[in-house]
């Protein structure tokens, strides 16, 4: 069974995902589940409190460590939907993540990043970004 990282997480309460991190160095995921993981976890911190985000990560990580679906531990139908597919897809989405020139476009095409939340799975993934929206004068 795939090492999810759970015990460490839980032990320390998802505190490396806390807080502003945009100055942070992140290490580039290596395997598709660590890749898969911050995806989820961008999901499930998406338009919650942070308490909520994490228990919802815990929830559905552990339904998927199981091999259930992570509408198990999550009340969004979609968001689930868009979870149980990076986890199936997560070798072939690390893939082409890998291969991509264009990470952040690259992260854009995922289920449930939009805009704002493709800069904080950058952030998350290690992924140092220039904000175009900025440069323009």
């Amino acid at each position: 069974m795939p090492n999810f990282g759970l015990e460490e997480i839980m032990r320390n309460g998802a505190s490396a995902f806390q807080g502003d991190i945009s100055g942070a160095e992140t290490p580039a995921p290596e395997t598709a589940d660590e890749f898969a993981q911050h995806v989820i976890e961008t999901i499930c911190h998406a338009s919650v409190t942070p308490a909520i985000g994490r228990r919802t990560f815990e929830r559905c990580m552990r339904a998927l460590s199981f091999g259930s679906t992570s509408r198990v531990g999550f009340r969004h139908p979609a968001k689930a939907e868009a979870i149980d597919m990076i986890w199936r897809e997560r070798e072939r989405l690390f893939g082409e993540y890998t291969a991509s020139p264009d990470k952040l476009r690259f992260l854009a095409t995922l289920p449930w990043i939009g805009p704002v939340t493709k800069h904080s799975l950058a952030r998350r993934l290690g992924v140092h970004t220039e904000h175009a929206e900025r440069a323009v004068a």
